[in-house]
């Protein structure tokens, strides 16, 4: 953004569905796509000209995306599990997995060995580990407040957003 002040879009383009989450990871952008309940990737090496390269299935609803080295971590909300996408050929993207989430995984964070995802209907919070993306296993969950919605981890702390209970959880999770 050139001028903060005065931020002008440069384009867009086309992706199929309805993409409701987005992930940046250097040439490429990757969205969920509720609708027909894919991920798209998106080469936006010229901003000026974004072109959808790839899609590729995932589970039921997903709505949020995390990508993490050569693989996409997706949240699928009704299928009740994280699908986990190797993008190492990014015109190529293939579903390599899915895993138990918990119940209604609507948000989804990487860090480090670990996946942690926001379930929506159970007010939890879930620990994945990936250090194998071909077999994640679910290894802990903690409850937070009502409905979260979004989840960010920063150190040793995870925080969800929860509207239903108008505040934040802070869950300490150095040790998952």
């Amino acid at each position: 953004i050139s001028n903060p002040s005065v931020p002008i879009q440069i384009s867009t383009t086309s992706v199929q569905g309805n993409p409701i989450s987005i992930f940046i990871s250097g040439r490429y952008a990757y969205t969920v796509n509720v609708a027909p309940n894919i991920i798209s990737v998106i080469d936006i090496s010229n901003p000026k000209a974004p072109t959808q390269i790839a899609t590729t299935s995932v589970g039921n609803t997903p709505t949020s995306i995390y990508v993490s080295g050569r693989y996409a971590y997706v949240a699928n909300l009704n299928s009740d599990t994280i699908s986990v996408v190797d993008i190492s050929n990014p015109k190529v993207p293939i579903q390599i997995t899915t895993a138990n989430a918990g119940a209604r995984p609507q948000s989804i964070y990487v860090s480090g060995r670990y996946a942690y995802v926001a379930n929506n209907s159970v007010d939890t919070i879930s620990v994945i580990d990936i250090s194998n993306p071909s077999a994640p296993v679910l290894i802990g969950t903690a409850t937070v407040g009502t409905g979260p919605t979004s989840i960010y981890v920063s150190g040793r702390y995870a925080y969800t957003a929860n509207p239903g209970s108008s505040n934040i959880s802070i869950v300490d999770v150095s040790n998952p």
